[in-house]
Order: C-alpha cells, then structure tokens, then sequence
C-alpha cells in the first residue's frame, strides 16, 4: 500500500504507473510513445516531438558541445522560455530531464548549474537481497527528524490494525558528504516501537536497530517503487524545487512468522538514485 501522503495512485508491486505531467500541468505536448520520447531524447527530430522534448534537445547538445562549462549557470527560466517561444512550465520539465540525466543540478531560486558535460551512465543500485540494502545506504547519515506516535491509515491497515492506531514513526533524512539526497519515514507496529526509544537509531540501516535492540531476524522483504514529483516538503529537506523528479520506494520487512514489522518510506531526487534488479526468464535444470 502506498503512502497516503504520496502523489499517485492504485500502484501496486508489479506495476509501474507513469505520472501524465502533460495533462496534469499543461505542457505543450501532444501525446507521445515511448519510442517518440526515446527518439526525442536521443536528438533525433519527430514531426509531432513535443516542445519540451525539443528544448531538452538543444540544451543537452549546447552543454555537450561547451557552450557552457561544468559549474557555469544556465540561462534563467524567463530568459529560457523568451528564447524558445515556450511556457515556463515546458521549459521546467525540460530542466528536469536534463537534471535527471545528470548534467544540471537545480536549487530553489536559483539558476540551473551544469554539473557534467557527458554525465557517466549510472547502472543503479542492484537489489536482490539485504546486503544490497544495506551496500545502497553506505555511509550515508541518517539525522532524525522526529520519533512520535502517529495515525497512517493505509499503513495500519497493512500491520493488520485497526485503521484509528497509533503507530511509532521515525522521520529523518538521509545525507552523503553533507547533503541530503533522501527523506526516509518509518513505520513500526506499537508492539514494535514501545521497545525502541529515539536513541536506539544510530544506524541509517534502520533494520539493523531492530536486529541489535530486539533480535528480530528479517525473512522476507518486499519493495514498491513509483514516481513523483517533489512536494514542499520533499522541496525543503533535499533542497530542490517544488515538482523535481522524485523516486519514491517503500519496503515492507516481515520476521520469521511473517508478521510485519516494519514499512520503510523514501523519497529520493531521481537524479541521485536508481535501482536495478534482476529478472528470472526460465528456470533450468541443475
């Protein structure tokens, strides 16, 4: 079940929903396939390319070609969309693809910097078992935020509980170097939280508290990932603007006798995280 406070909707294990941004914020697009947006993002010209597709086009093939250096600014957005003929509101999702390939970084009231010329392809972190979990956090820093008990609907109602309970929730964020890059809520049955206290979270593994505080062994884990955009919130703890990319994950962890234990929120920019996995197509014969 996906966060009440999330953006989207009816996603589910299995399926990944693609958020409309043209009809819900008036991008100047017609409809697009997925090869016309692989076609447009490759530079390639398509009759009907919608105008933000064109826009990311020639900024990326202007960096790419030095018209401005690594750590130089671009353009603002007015300047932007004077010079294309095109809304703000285009131009803005124009940026955000290209902060999303890596070559921009973008802060609230501030113009865009170029960050990279030709961004190295990210293969993303490889999920397929606890290990990785705890190899995609790396010596991150998790500062908390808050340790209350609060009311989530939806997620009593994945804890099996009544949907009214109180449930122990942990909000921080997650940092690298001095800069976050992750918002992370955590919630914990009441059997579960009136045995930890705030202290207890000195890891950004957060699973590892409960394997050292209360020797719960994890058996199972279960991952959801879906798209947004950036909230207000999301906007001033990871010090982005308002609609930035957003890739949002929650990961249910269950004990040996399947109870849940724990459903572990994060909202990371998109720019600073992917996720990779492994798919089996057949199974053969030993």
């Amino acid at each position: 079940m996906v966060h009440p406070d999330a953006n989207c909707a009816n996603v589910s294990s299995v399926n990944i929903e693609l958020y409309d941004f043209e009809k819900a914020h008036g991008v100047e697009a017609m409809e697009i396939s997925g090869q016309e947006a692989e076609a447009g993002r490759q530079g390639q010209s398509e009759a009907h390319q919608p105008l933000y597709l064109a826009v990311y086009g020639s900024l990326r093939d202007e960096i790419q070609a030095g018209k401005w250096r690594v750590g130089a600014s671009l353009p603002s957005e007015a300047v932007l969309s004077g010079r294309f003929q095109v809304s703000r509101i285009t131009t803005r999702h124009a940026l955000r693809l290209l902060e999303a390939d890596g070559y921009i970084r973008k802060a609230q009231s501030r113009r865009p910097v170029v960050t990279a010329v030709a961004p190295p392809r990210r293969e993303g972190w490889f999920m397929e078992s606890l290990a990785d979990i705890v190899a995609m956090v790396g010596d991150a820093r998790l500062d908390i935020g808050s340790w209350r008990q609060e009311r989530s609907a939806s997620d009593a109602r994945d804890f099996e509980l009544p949907l009214a309970t109180r449930l122990h929730c942990l909000r921080g964020i997650l940092s690298r170097n001095g800069r976050p890059y992750a918002r992370s809520i955590i919630y914990f049955p009441p059997e579960i939280g009136a045995r930890l206290s705030r202290r207890a979270f000195d890891d950004a593994v957060v699973f590892r508290v409960l394997q050292r505080e209360l020797g719960v062994h994890i058996e199972d884990v279960r991952m959801t990932v879906w798209a947004e955009l950036a909230s207000e919130e999301d906007a001033r703890d990871l010090r982005c603007e308002v609609g930035s990319a957003i890739l949002a994950t929650q990961l249910l962890y269950r004990d040996e006798s399947a109870s849940l234990i724990e459903i572990a929120y994060s909202r990371a920019l998109a720019s600073e995280a992917r996720i990779s996995t492994h798919l089996v197509t057949s199974v053969r014969d030993p």
